[in-house]
């Protein structure tokens, strides 16, 4: 155990049971108890200790007895170190929760472990860590005051209203990280976790309680209070390394997080034994059971977090708190977000373009001839069949095993698109399988059906083909009609499998905490002002003054603020607000010889002094929800302070509060003179007003603009605001109540404040990804091309020469042309050996370029001019002429200055020039709305059309450059004109990701990219 024990003295019992025990027995309990004590096995047996009848002990108080300036209310619960009461501290006003060192454990090592709880957790100012306002001496008996929270523990709760339901422990345990996060940013490792010691506000805030076997990491400065080797904490929330005695870390107390979500989930500890030796040999040998195996509706997701989380081997849990946060967080009770339909669109190109990669690249490795692959479409169509079903089955698959087993698919997590499951779990193989089927094979469905004769399918029109190719993306439309709002976005795939898309929230995070400080050297020597030694003077006036105090005790420091003798003491309301968005009053005094009131000190700046530069959105944000939830509950219970940009303290950690005075500092003056009594007794400012919007429209454009609002309906209009912030931003000052404000700023905190270079490099891949594929497209089409021309000589210029008399026929101009009589004269001429190779006649992509009335019209040629005179044939020759000289034009292919032109041609139409247009119609392009970026100017408007349109034409610049160079430089510097182009278009691409904030063609045209 933690302490050595002593030689047993009759003069000496139990406090739990009374039984006779050595005089300094560890925790004052017999051996029997203190096993039972130390080696709880479950919640009922949690270190809870009962008094023996007639054993007399001070930590032991009664309701309505007076011990110092505490009144007892009545006891709490107790644990190894003493006992907890809820008690009035006559002094201050304040209700506290008074935890009292035993009697029997008033030892000099048991005392310094007892303060050094109250210093450890008074280290700790976050809002899921229970507050420590003091530590004395009472009677000579050791006493912290803590902070009261009304609510109960967590176990108290279970044991009252049974299991929690899935959302509500989901976010308990959140919140229980949130605490342990903030212990581990200054240095304490908790080492028990459990329910009993976490502890639930009537608003369901959870906060962490009990450090008695906390330890410092951060300094040394503590002594050893445990041995090496020493266990203490309740087996059933301890993990395995903590029982055997070993170093532990973070992912110990992620154990316990783990065996707390389990009990808040089912009502009993993960693992039971009849006995403490037993319940340890179980905890160390057996795996961790599933709580499905207790209540089954437990999502089969969240059961394996909570297993992973109580691995044996501390490697195999998470890596950090942010890791199972991330995996908690869907299954909280918050609404999730549904993926936009822009987004998934995206994430679906993405995935087509991932797809079709595989599938080129399958076909290399393979050694497989595009053309001869298309050629099997004719020749064999069984085995053409076979190939495109097992294409079609490897998308089904990708699908299946990326979204059933993780969630998402390449491109929805490049997206951060999320699939879910009922209960928000990862789908499961079979319902992906029934996504994908649906989402792949839909679609195809149509095609597929009028492929299965593929000749005939081929020989028809070529409208009847793009009628057939166009119901692909019909369909695939029809698949988002069920899409509303009211059923989070779902499309019919959705809707069948019992799933949904919903987007990756982008938790909270803050600054990183200050660590401990060690106490000054000498302060013991300082002056004091009540028990605290000050250490300088923040401000001074005739009227007042405010110190930087010392809380030795506590190792903390303080702020006093010495008042005139008369002064009324601090309003009861503001003595008893313990909320983070306020600073917390500590104690105070009013005599005849000194008038003082004591505030926790703040670590950072007021927010006049940080608003001298403007401050980025990813911050003021947080500020400004922290300020709109303390105005909502200061409404509530009449506590709101007058109201102004000075009144704003930004802590270290990113959090805004709201003082009940000015901020102390060199230029704090008479205006700020006022007391807090004073000051909640004035008006607030601008009463015509709702002052909460308003004061927070004060407060957005002093942090972010670096100036005060000048005018009561002064709005923000600056640069670097995602549009749905900028819109808050300007509309705050008539917003109807903080109610609305706080509810729209709520999800502003779970969306990109900026656009990083992440989403630029993201931006830039799903741009280049549809020209890449064009691309590959066209050299695959010119290759394949080149070969077919190769193997069928003739082919490509009868194709032409049909395909001008088919045109001519279309316009009603048949007489311009040479007519069918000679045209049909020339063909069954040149062309009877091309048409009479049946294998190449029927290939492909001649029955492609070939079809229909072309095809019949050539091979009746054949048949009507078997052998035509040489008269004929001259004047069939001389009527054609101007036809065949047209043909000519496709003897370039073979010319490679040609072909790269023919390259960059094909990338012009079809990528370059719809993206210029797509810039100006949709400002900006389908692409970046789909990522959810937008374009500004400076000033923070968004940019004009032109403006965009000019952006887009410099971006795709290069390929008008590629299209003048290529022909003109085709004979010496052929490579250079093929290349150049490209190299420049890749340094474009990669200084819009390397540049800070924005890249080169956002700089030219004066545009910054924000997010929607």
């Amino acid at each position: 155990m933690a302490e050595n024990q002593s030689q047993p003295d009759s003069g000496s019992r139990c406090v739990q049971c009374g039984a006779e025990m050595a005089a300094k027995a560890p925790l004052g309990l017999c051996p029997k108890c203190l096993l039972k004590t130390g080696l709880g096995s479950g919640p009922d047996e949690q270190q809870k200790t009962e008094v023996a009848p007639g054993v007399p002990t001070a930590g032991i108080l009664h309701p309505g007895e007076q011990f110092g300036h505490y009144r007892i209310l009545g006891i709490l619960g107790g644990g190894g170190m003493g006992s907890v009461f809820e008690a009035d501290d006559l002094e201050t006003g304040r209700r506290v929760a008074l935890k009292v060192l035993g009697q029997a454990l008033d030892a000099p090592d048991a005392r310094e472990r007892f303060f050094r709880e109250g210093r450890l957790a008074a280290s700790i100012n976050h809002p899921n860590s229970v507050y420590i306002f003091g530590t004395e001496e009472v009677g000579g008996t050791p006493v912290i005051a803590m902070e009261l929270v009304a609510g109960g523990t967590l176990e108290e709760f279970v044991q009252t209203h049974g299991p929690m339901s899935t959302g509500d422990a989901v976010d308990a345990v959140l919140q229980i990280i949130a605490g342990l996060e903030a212990a581990q940013k200054v240095g304490i490792l908790h080492r028990d976790i459990k329910p009993s010691n976490c502890f639930r506000a009537l608003d369901g805030t959870v906060k962490i309680g009990d450090f008695g076997l906390s330890i410092s990491t951060a300094i040394r400065t503590e002594p050893a209070l445990t041995a090496t080797g020493a266990f203490l904490g309740t087996p059933a929330f301890c993990s395995p390394e903590q029982l055997r005695g070993e170093e532990l870390n973070a992912r110990s107390d992620m154990y316990s997080v783990g065996a707390t979500l389990f009990y808040l989930l089912t009502g009993r500890t993960p693992f039971e034994a009849k006995n403490a030796v037993a319940l340890i040999a179980t905890v160390l040998e057996h795996p961790a059971p599933s709580p499905r195996q207790i209540r089954p509706g437990i999502p089969e997701g969240l059961a394996r977090i909570v297993r992973r989380c109580l691995e044996k081997q501390s490697g195999e849990r998470f890596k950090t708190y942010g890791e199972l946060r991330q995996a908690l967080a869907p299954h909280g009770s918050a609404a999730p977000v549904p993926g936009r339909l822009a987004l998934r669109f995206a994430a679906g190109l993405l995935d087509l373009l991932i797809l079709n990669a595989c599938i080129i690249t399958i076909l290399s490795l393979f050694s497989l001839d595009p053309l001869s692959c298309l050629s099997l479409f004719m020749s064999n169509p069984a085995r053409s069949f076979a190939i495109f079903g097992s294409l079609m089955l490897g998308s089904v698959l990708y699908y299946t095993v990326l979204e059933g087993l993780w969630g998402a698919t390449l491109g929805k997590r490049i997206c951060r698109l999320l699939v879910v499951g009922p209960h928000r779990s990862m789908p499961g193989i079979p319902r992906a399988l029934g996504r994908a089927l649906i989402y792949v094979l839909a679609p195809t469905l149509p095609t597929c059906a009028v492929y299965a004769g593929t000749k005939n399918f081929l020989l028809t029109s070529d409208l009847w083909q793009a009628l057939v190719g166009f119901s692909v993306y019909v369909i695939f439309g029809l698949l988002f009609v069920t899409a509303r709002r009211r059923n989070g976005l779902a499309a019919v795939q959705d809707l069948a499998t019992g799933t949904r898309v919903i987007s990756r929230l982008d938790l909270e995070a803050r600054s990183t905490l200050a660590a401990v400080e060690a106490p000054p050297r000498g302060i013991d020597k300082l002056p004091l002002v009540g028990p605290y030694h000050v250490l300088d003077t923040l401000s001074e006036s005739p009227r007042e003054s405010w110190l930087l105090g010392y809380d030795l005790r506590l190792l903390r420091k303080v702020w006093i603020h010495l008042v005139p003798a008369g002064t009324l003491p601090v309003a009861a309301a503001i003595r008893h607000l313990s909320r983070m968005g306020r600073q917390r009053w500590l104690t105070g005094l009013r005599s005849p010889s000194a008038n003082w009131d004591a505030f926790e000190a703040l670590d950072g700046k007021p927010l006049p002094a940080i608003g001298a530069l403007p401050q980025p959105w990813a911050q003021v944000r947080y500020w400004l929800f922290d300020l709109a939830e303390e105005l909502a509950a200061a409404e509530k219970d009449g506590t709101l302070p007058v109201l102004g940009p000075d009144r704003v303290w930004i802590t270290n950690e990113g959090r805004a509060k709201l003082l009940d005075f000015a901020a102390p500092g060199p230029k704090s003056g008479p205006a700020a003179a006022a007391t807090p009594e004073q000051e909640s007794k004035a008006p607030p400012v601008l009463p015509s007003l709702p002052p909460g919007p308003h004061f927070l429209n004060q407060v957005a454009v002093l942090a972010l603009e670096g100036r005060s609002a000048t005018n009561t309906g002064e709005t923000r209009r600056a640069t670097l605001l995602p549009l749905e912030a900028r819109k808050l931003i300007i509309n705050l000052p008539g917003q109807p109540n903080i109610a609305a404000v706080r509810a729209a700023l709520k999800p502003l905190l779970h969306r990109p404040p900026i656009v990083t270079r992440a989403r630029r490099a993201c931006v830039v891949a799903a741009c280049a990804g549809l020209p890449l594929f064009v691309f590959v497209a066209s050299l695959f089409g010119i290759r394949m091309m080149q070969q077919w021309n190769q193997q069928n000589p003739g082919m490509m210029q009868l194709s032409q020469l049909l395909q001008q008399r088919a045109a001519l026929r279309l316009w009603g101009q048949a007489g311009r042309g040479p007519g069918d009589e000679k045209l049909g004269i020339y063909i069954a001429r040149h062309y009877r050996a091309v048409i009479t190779n049946e294998a190449s006649w029927n290939s492909f992509f001649s029955v492609m370029m070939i079809k229909g009335d072309s095809r019949r019209f050539a091979e009746k040629s054949l048949s009507d001019y078997p052998a035509p005179t040489a008269q004929q044939m001259t004047e069939a020759d001389a009527a054609v002429a101007p036809m065949v000289r047209s043909v000519e034009f496709f003897d370039l292919l073979k010319k490679p200055w040609f072909l790269v032109s023919l390259v960059y041609g094909t990338f012009a139409i079809y990528v370059a020039i719809p993206a210029f247009l797509a810039a100006i119609l949709f400002r900006g392009g389908l692409v970046v709305r789909a990522a959810g970026v937008a374009f500004v100017r400076k000033d923070g408007e968004p940019a004009s059309r032109l403006r965009l349109g000019w952006r887009a034409l410099v971006a795709w610049s290069p390929v008008g450059v590629a299209l003048v160079l290529v022909p003109l430089l085709a004979r010496e510097t052929l490579a250079v004109a093929a290349f150049g182009p490209a190299v420049l278009m890749g340094l474009l691409a990669t200084l819009d990701v390397l540049l800070p904030e924005r890249g080169l063609p956002d700089r030219v045209a004066g545009t910054w990219p924000v997010p929607r």
